[in-house]
């Protein structure tokens, strides 16, 4: 069994607080049962790149924390439906004095049309906390999404490996789910409400990191630049060992996504890169 310490700093290395907003694509929608799906294009690349700021406005121990996020989405559509994403992510976070860094990719290849995207994903993370520790998490799973006119419905279950090096090489479990919905009042405005579950298990110690998160993002008229800006509010419990802590955390977010291959907010959702990433952020 890994000693309390241990999975502390495991604990530590993996989440540090939960402040960085997670910043990823747009979620889900759906419309009206009875109205007819926008007709899409295939073929061609579309993407985006994003820069955000996260500071936490209530933490347990009112813990000074924020974060600078910048992250990337590609999407190769290869015709007949199929297609591929690729993100990349950095994050950069801060807790008092302490400073960690977080470097992510994933890889989605899935099938789409003008009613739903079903695919797989793989994903990598490598998370320095500043500690003296590293912690690699690995994991894969499956996602589908629902497009109707002005909603979009989206999930996601995954499955993986957590590993911290240099400190007994904990190895951990990994489970994740995640589901989503991004609400179109016109092409170029939206609103997001995101939902998700990480629960990592070692022998008889659980942490779970539940969070719920609120976007709201604009697309302007004349350039391809989009201001988002949220909140969100995450949850921690560490339990094992016939004890338990747990704390909440809120935090506000902004940011500026530069958009191309698309000519509007919708566009870009329905043409190019569909999913988020489902990593474990700082």
């Amino acid at each position: 069994m890994v000693r309390t310490s241990s999975f502390v700093i495991f604990l530590f290395s993996s989440v540090g607080m939960a402040v960085a907003a997670d910043i990823d694509g747009p979620l889900v929608g759906t419309q009206d049962a009875y109205e007819v799906p926008v007709e899409q294009a295939s073929g061609g690349i579309a993407g985006y790149i994003e820069g955000s700021y996260g500071a936490a406005v209530d933490s347990p121990g009112d813990i000074d924390a924020d974060a600078w996020d910048l992250r990337g989405a590609v999407n190769f559509d290869a015709g007949a439906g199929m297609n591929l994403q690729v993100d990349l992510g950095y994050t950069r976070a801060s807790y008092e004095d302490l400073d960690a860094d977080s470097y992510d990719g994933a890889l989605h290849g899935y099938y789409r049309n003008d009613l739903f995207a079903a695919g797989v994903f793989a994903q990598g993370a490598r998370l320095d906390p500043g500690i003296g520790v590293d912690l690699n998490d690995y994991m894969g799973g499956v996602e589908v999404a629902y497009f109707l006119d002005t909603w979009t419905l989206h999930g996601a279950l995954g499955y993986g490996q957590a590993v911290v090096e240099d400190f007994e090489d904990i190895d951990a479990n990994h489970y994740m789910g995640s589901l989503g919905a991004r609400i179109y009042a016109t092409d170029n405005l939206r609103f997001d409400v995101d939902g998700s579950l990480h629960r990592i298990t070692e022998d008889d110690i659980d942490y779970d990191l539940r969070s719920l998160k609120l976007t709201a993002n604009y697309r302007l008229e004349t350039v391809p630049v989009t201001l988002f800006a949220g909140y969100k509010y995450t949850n921690e419990e560490l339990s094992g060992l016939s004890a338990s802590v747990s704390g909440d955390t809120s935090t506000i977010f902004g940011g500026l996504r530069f958009s191309y291959g698309s000519t509007t907010l919708k566009e870009e959702e329905r043409l190019g890169p569909v999913w988020s990433s489902n990593r474990l952020s700082f």
